[in-house]
This record gives C-alpha cells, structure tokens and sequence, in this order.
C-alpha cells in the first residue's frame, strides 16, 4: 500500500525539480562533480533522474560521454535533452539496467517500503561506483509517513548503511546541503558513497 502510494505519487509528476530541490542542486553539484572527474570509465546512470535538470547539468560539467536517465515518471522524462539515453524505470517490476561506471541513485530508496526490493535493486547495478542520496530519520527507529497521496520511509542511517552494504561498501557518508536547506521535521539528506563488492 505504501510503496504504491509513493510510486503512484511519482508517475502523476509533470513538473520537477520543486523549488525546495531547485535551491538544493548548486550543492549537489559541487559535492559530485569533483568525485566524477575522478571515476574511470565515460559512462553515467541517473537512476531516478526525474526531468533531468542534473544529467543536463554533469553533460556540461564532466567529461563523461554517455549519459542515461532512468525515471519512474514517463512525463518527466518527455523533455529530457535527446544526448541522454532515457527510460521508464519501476524499482518494484526493474526492466535491463546500462553498463555504466558510475551511477546516481538519488532521491529514490526513501520512496520504496520493501528493503528486498531495494537489495534487488542494488544486486543488479554493477556500476563499479555509485552515489546514494536519500533522507534519513534522526530518530532511533525508521519513519514512515504516508499521508495526502504521499508516501515515505526514512531509514536511519545505520539502517540505510546496512543496507547498501550488502553488496556495496559505502566509503563515504556525507551531508552536503545546509540546515537552512533541510527539513524541519527531523529529517536529514545523506550523501552515500559505495564501491561494488561483488
């Protein structure tokens, strides 16, 4: 029921970055584009890309040379510049994923409820790098909120870590954006380095 509330949440956006996500990306992208100048590989998956403001944004700003855009919301991705390859992407019901050497996964796994679904997820992105951002409870236990159409679990961060290790090792845990940016619900965004292990 969550996970539908959230994915049916999702597939109904025409528009986005919000204005709370517009004012957030200058950090996003000071905190990425560094540690992607430093990837080997000319490849880059933007799982969860939305209306890819961001690729559009690293097209620019790194040396990468081939780009994909995988979004649950087909209208999102309508308007995408045509140099990034995109696709409609389900986490619940995952369709081929690119090979690539770098993949962003952000903004995505608060939205899925089922942590098998997550494990499945990252079992089967082989990018030998990825950055994870997702919002985590500051609370001792996970946080779910389901509410006006919408849906989210908010991990912990030992829970997200745990989670992510299972066939990553996260090198890196990072907040990038400042307080005045965060949630005033006792949420916070993480950045999430992980290096495959298997």
């Amino acid at each position: 029921m969550s996970t539908q509330t959230a994915s049916d949440f999702w597939k109904a956006q025409t528009e986005y970055p919000f204005a709370f996500t517009r004012k957030r990306r200058i950090y996003e992208l000071n905190y990425l584009v560094p540690r992607l100048a430093k990837v080997a590989g000319k490849r880059l998956l933007d799982l969860g890309c939305g209306d890819g403001s961001l690729l559009e944004c690293l097209l620019r700003l790194t040396d990468f040379e081939e780009f994909h855009g995988y979004d649950i919301a087909a209208d999102l991705l309508r308007d995408i510049d045509p140099r990034i390859h995109t696709a409609v992407f389900d986490i619940a019901q995952p369709g081929e994923l690119p090979e690539v050497d770098a993949a962003i996964v952000a903004g995505v796994i608060q939205y899925v409820f089922d942590d098998a679904v997550v494990d499945a997820l990252f079992a089967r992105l082989t990018a030998p790098i990825v950055w994870v951002r997702s919002t985590c409870t500051l609370q001792p236990q996970a946080e779910r909120v389901v509410k006006d159409g919408y849906a989210s679990n908010y991990r912990t961060l030992p829970e997200t870590i745990a989670l992510l290790s299972r066939h990553h090792q996260v090198t890196a845990v990072d907040r990038i954006y400042p307080d005045e940016l965060e949630s005033a619900f006792g949420t916070k965004q993480f950045y999430f380095e992980a290096r495959r292990t298997r």
